[in-house]
């Protein structure tokens, strides 16, 4: 992230154009600033809910100052709004504010306190904080040494405990990041934290996001922030739960500074004087945005998400512009546009320059292509030489920490280092690609109304193919090509394209698992073989777990041994190796229950191996989207062989149902062949995102799926 915005020039430009301009018209003592009135656009924007309205309400902040506690917050035993909670956040204020620095410039400041109340032995952790800091070469973000307090009630009496120098510290999270982390002392059920913390840094552009909303309530959260109007910033507003108010307003500040005038007098000692010190003045214009939420309820965790990050109540700020043209400085814009993005990307020495020149890599190309023509064929070799050269380091970036050739020769790299140094060599090969820039799942969606390189964390590949687009990542050993992995699958990244962009759908094609199983009963035992085949996603999954087991026999093993209802006594994993090709999995198998050799009556379990016992969707209803990430089916036939002397006396009944607007379907159908019976279904779910409206059906089908599964075979014993 190498957003360093240099306009300190500019400033000082301004300071003597306003001097200039001051000394040829005397009667001009202040600038005309409502000549440039250029408003701040700030858009309140649900990513998810755009209807979502914002409460007005006059009510006041109430009134709580740093260690002065109540009687009422130390004896709570529980949170009236959530008797659940395990601690709760009685007051939560933030205040981002600049001022002028006259050797940097603009610094931006944030300060924050907030107080908590523990009220469960689950909620101790919430005494450990951590606060990202900004940290790249020389240029760090400063940070106070935080003030906090616990205070206990023992024996009626109020025991304070203070945060120790200790207690804090501060650590590197990545080449951008530090992380500063720290545990308030004596945290226990009853306690009641107060902390407060203040960064000070000249990045304009790390404007801080406030969060409403956390995974235990709110009572009261409230965050305001006061910035020049010579700074545009685009804002977004996030979540479900309503803010209480946000309002604007603009106020009148200042850039003051000292300047030195040398006098042309001598002096009796023959020296000049000192000359004439003047404090300056220029005024502006603040913008000031006040932003509060009350009783905001604890966000909760449901199957299928992306990230709570998506749906918690929060600001979000990005820098659009710089804006001096007023002062006599310029004008420029930043995060305006993807267009614009791709352009500052193509410039960046960490991105768009790595792009350029390299060749020390033509050699390796063109050995690797050596008497191929065909695209695909090229394609799949650097894909699958970079795929098995590199091995990635875990780091998820979309700017290189070192050039492409230390990577290569390293052998290791980030995100960003293989997936460009896979796009050079594509190219190298005549084969169009370029880098896709996106926010993995994890990290949030990408806002759809204005352009974020700040939001984005991760750089992919799209190449033409055949004339066909095709995505890669190289970072996975186990991944196909033409499929990303799932952290990459959140909504749509961006292409950048010399300086062009445009959107890319994050897709793969479905996941898919057929699965043959034969049984037949042996002496009152149920054996037989399973035979399945995965594809997709699915495959790549599927070997990944085998390789972080250690080898296929420890998979094996993890298998067997897990397993309640089935003995595995034999196993094959076929095309581990084979990316290209679905993993074949081989089992010979047989029930740990065996059933009476003359019982009379004869249940079974048709679906062994595929069942799904429980339903992931259990609340009776659901604020945020269900994301499956990638569409999926699975498809099942079993073949059972009626033992002699038995017959069939129940089949479950065939059953076809469908979601609504194409979402999903599921088919099954059970019927006798002489003295076989033949089972099968097919349950595909053929989309991979579901709105909220749509959770009751997909609720429903799951319980109806489940139901089904569940239904038994019956034999009875034949009389003789």
């Amino acid at each position: 992230m190498n957003h360093m915005f240099l306009y300190l020039d500019q400033i000082n430009r301004i300071r003597i154009n306003y001097k200039t301009r001051n000394q040829k018209n005397s009667t001009s003592n202040q600038l005309n600033i409502n000549l440039m009135k250029k408003c701040t656009i700030l858009l309140m924007v649900s990513l998810l809910l755009s209807s979502r309205l914002i409460a007005q309400d006059s009510q006041e902040a109430p009134k709580i100052k740093f260690e002065k506690v109540s009687d009422e917050e130390l004896t709570m035993k529980t949170y009236p709004n959530d008797t659940t909670a395990e601690a709760v956040i009685l007051y939560d204020n933030g205040y981002t504010f600049f001022k002028y620095d006259t050797e940097k410039g603009f610094m931006l400041t944030h300060e924050r306190f907030v107080r908590i109340k523990i009220l469960k032995q689950s909620g101790v952790d919430w005494g450990n904080f951590s606060i990202a800091l900004y940290s790249f070469n020389s240029t760090r973000d400063e940070m106070s040494t935080p003030k906090g307090t616990t205070f206990n009630l023992e024996n009626g009496k109020v025991v304070k405990s203070e945060l120790k120098k200790d207690a804090i510290f501060r650590e590197r999270q990545n080449r951008y990041y530090e992380t500063v982390r720290l545990s308030m002392p004596m945290v226990k059920v009853g306690s009641v934290i107060d902390l407060k913390y203040s960064i000070r840094t000249e990045q304009i552009w790390n404007l801080r996001t406030w969060q409403f909303q956390y995974t235990i309530p709110v009572k009261w959260s409230q965050y305001q922030v006061v910035y020049p109007e010579y700074f545009t910033y685009n804002q977004s507003s996030l979540g479900y739960h309503p803010l209480l108010y946000a309002k604007t307003d603009r106020k009148p500040e200042s850039i003051n500074y000292t300047t030195r005038e040398e006098s042309a007098v001598i002096g009796l000692n023959g020296n000049a004087g000192r000359g004439q010190i003047s404090n300056q003045s220029i005024p502006y214009q603040a913008n000031v945005f006040d932003y509060a939420a009350k009783d905001v309820p604890a966000i909760k965790t449901e199957p299928f998400l992306t990230t709570l990050d998506n749906y918690t109540t929060q600001v979000k700020f990005e820098l659009s512009n710089t804006n001096f043209t007023m002062l006599g400085g310029s004008f420029k814009n930043y995060t305006t546009s993807w267009i614009d993005i791709a352009k500052q990307l193509n410039e960046n020495e960490n991105f768009g320059l790595q792009l350029k020149g390299n060749g020390f890599i033509e050699d390796a190309v063109a050995e690797l292509t050596k008497g191929t023509t065909d695209e695909q064929k090229k394609s799949d070799l650097i894909y699958n030489h970079v795929q098995r050269t590199m091995k990635w380091d875990g780091h998820k970036t979309l700017y290189t920490d070192k050039s492409l050739k230390k990577a290569y020769s390293d052998k290791t790299g980030s995100s960003a280092e293989i997936n460009l140094l896979l796009a050079v060599m594509l190219n190298k090969a005549g084969i169009k690609a370029n880098p896709v820039i996106l926010s993995t799942r994890e990290n949030g969606i990408l806002n759809p109304v204005h352009a974020s390189i700040s939001d984005c964390n991760y750089v992919i590949v799209q190449a033409i193919v055949n004339d066909k687009p095709i995505l890669l990542d190289a970072t996975e050993s186990n991944l196909q090509a033409g499929l990303i992995p799932f952290r990459c699958l959140n909504g749509e990244g961006h292409m950048i394209k010399n300086d062009e962009s445009e959107p890319v759908k994050l897709s793969n094609p479905k996941s898919v698992e057929n699965t043959l199983v034969q049984l037949e009963i042996k002496e009152g035992k149920m054996i037989g073989s399973v035979d399945k085949r995965v594809y997709g996603l699915s495959a790549s999954d599927f070997r990944k777990g085998v390789k972080l087991a250690g080898s296929s026999k420890e998979y094996f093993d993890k298998i067997k041994n897990s397993s309640t209802d089935l003995n595995y006594i034999e196993y094959q994993y076929k095309n581990l190796d084979s990316l290209n090709q679905p993993v074949q999995i081989v089992y010979k198998i047989a029930l740990k229950e065996g059933q009476d050799g003359d019982a009379g009556i004869i249940y079974i379990d048709p679906v062994l191996i595929v069942r799904q016992k429980n339903n992931p969707f259990t609340s009776p209803t659901r604020e945020y989207p269900v994301d499956f990430g990638v569409p999926y089916s699975e498809a099942y036939n079993m073949q059972l062989t009626i033992p002699e002397g038995y017959k069939v006396e129940e089949l479950p009944k065939s059953k076809s149902l469908a979601l609504p607007e194409g979402g999903g379907r599921f088919q099954y159908q059970v019927i006798q062949i002489d003295n076989k019976i033949v089972l099968n279904f097919r349950l595909s779910i053929d989309k991979p995102l579901f709105i909220p409206s749509e959770y009751p059906y997909l609720k429903e089908f799951f319980n109806l799926v489940i139901n089904k599964e569940a239904e038994q075979i019956i034999l009875k014993k034949t009389t003789i």
